[in-house]
């Protein structure tokens, strides 16, 4: 009697802990996820590099009462040969961890807009994206070879819910028109620098016209918000809300005016050269024309020679078949110092200029790369200089 007692004790006290187990088990289950992770877009600034915007992922652990900031677009001034490393595509950029406040005080201070996107993703999606920023931010990972279209801060974030999401994140197409490019885009964030926007275009070669699809035009901040805004993750919407942090409110009109645009100035110098150099018994084009060859070839030269050196000295692919190498030709550096000799191989040199200005102006909408408008009064300019050049000396021989 004493034993079957103690059987159903043991049976009893089974039960308990077992039923103890289930419902601890459930309360683990239900207990609230202690990670919030959101999609943090900062707007353009009057800086060339804030230009087209920023992007990092806040993640705020309750567990601790952190609130970090993952920024994939930072580097170090103290690299040795910094500036030298910049120029040739060989800087290192690295993922930074700040606080939040600190990140937000800089864009105070700029008065740049900040937008926040809480992602809507569950306790196990949370935890992987957490666990691959701690992994990225370890110092053997944290650090990747920047490239301003294809590996920047923004392409960093898309690839992370690439990655750590899967197949489950589908977004629309979020390319605002059909056979939209590279430069086309850039251009547009660049309306407002007009010098800036020319260095750019001169130096970007026929890679930037290539048109971008819904991953690719991500590389701007603004692209990567847009398209996490209208995706879905499973089925359900990424973004559960949506908020800004701050809002500095109307910005000052920075646009240039036309007077102070780079085409406005190369076209006023075009028809000063034109002019002087259909009067050439004027005692102004005497003295002056030979001075313009000398630094009109010598500088479209030392041009050409810059963009070789972006396209084989650096590792920036997007330099890489620049057609502007068809007017800042870099042999026009040694032909600046014999322009005026009236030999057979000055003559044949002004020929080739003239056939090379015949081919921009002649293929401008088929060429596979858009060439700068600014750059139409430097092509007359070469033209019609080494024209007078080939007839002034063709006169010489008669």
């Amino acid at each position: 009697m004493k034993s079957g007692f103690s059987a159903y004790v043991k049976y009893f006290f089974a039960f308990i802990l077992s039923l103890g187990g289930i419902l601890l088990s459930r309360a683990a289950f239900a207990q609230p996820c202690h990670l919030r992770i959101s999609l943090v877009t900062v707007g353009v600034g009057d800086q060339l590099y804030a230009t087209f915007g920023h992007t990092a992922i806040r993640v705020i652990d309750s567990s601790d009462n952190g609130d970090y900031i993952f920024n994939y677009g930072t580097f170090d001034f103290d690299t040795p040969h910094f500036y030298w490393k910049f120029i040739r595509g060989k800087l290192m950029y690295s993922l930074s961890v700040e606080n939040f406040p600190d990140f937000m005080a800089e864009y105070y201070q700029e008065k740049r807009k900040v937008v926040e996107q809480l992602l809507n993703l569950t306790c196990a999606e949370k935890e992987r994206i957490w666990q691959f920023l701690q992994y990225n931010y370890l110092p053997q990972n944290r650090d990747y070879k920047y490239d301003f279209l294809f590996d920047n801060c923004s392409t960093r974030i898309r690839d992370i819910f690439v990655r750590v999401l899967g197949p489950g994140w589908k977004y629309p197409n979020i390319v605002p028109e059909s056979d939209l490019s590279f430069r086309t885009e850039i251009n547009r964030y660049l309306q407002n620098k007009p010098w800036e926007l020319l260095g750019i275009n001169l130096m970007f070669g026929e890679s930037t016209d290539d048109s971008m699809n819904s991953s690719q035009i991500m590389f701007i901040p603004d692209y990567l918000a847009k398209a996490v805004g209208s995706s879905a993750i499973n089925g359900k919407p990424l973004v559960a809300k949506t908020r800004v942090l701050y809002d500095p409110g109307p910005q000052p009109d920075n646009s240039f005016p036309f007077f102070l645009q780079p085409l406005f100035w190369l076209v006023i110098l075009a028809v000063f050269i034109v002019v002087i150099s259909f009067n050439r018994h004027w005692t102004i084009s005497k003295k002056l024309l030979p001075w313009i060859d000398r630094c009109l070839f010598f500088l479209s030269g030392l041009l050409g020679l810059f963009l070789l050196f972006m396209w084989f000295g650096t590792d920036h692919h997007v330099c890489r078949w620049n057609y502007n190498l068809l007017w800042a030709f870099p042999l026009n550096i040694i032909y600046s110092f014999y322009v005026h000799k009236n030999t057979s191989g000055v003559r044949k040199y002004a020929g080739w200029i003239i056939f090379l200005c015949f081919i921009l102006l002649f293929g401008w909408y088929v060429l596979p790369q858009q060439i700068p408008l600014a750059v139409l009064p430097v092509i007359a300019m070469l033209f019609v200089r080494a024209w007078h050049i080939l007839g002034s000396h063709k006169l010489a021989l008669r």
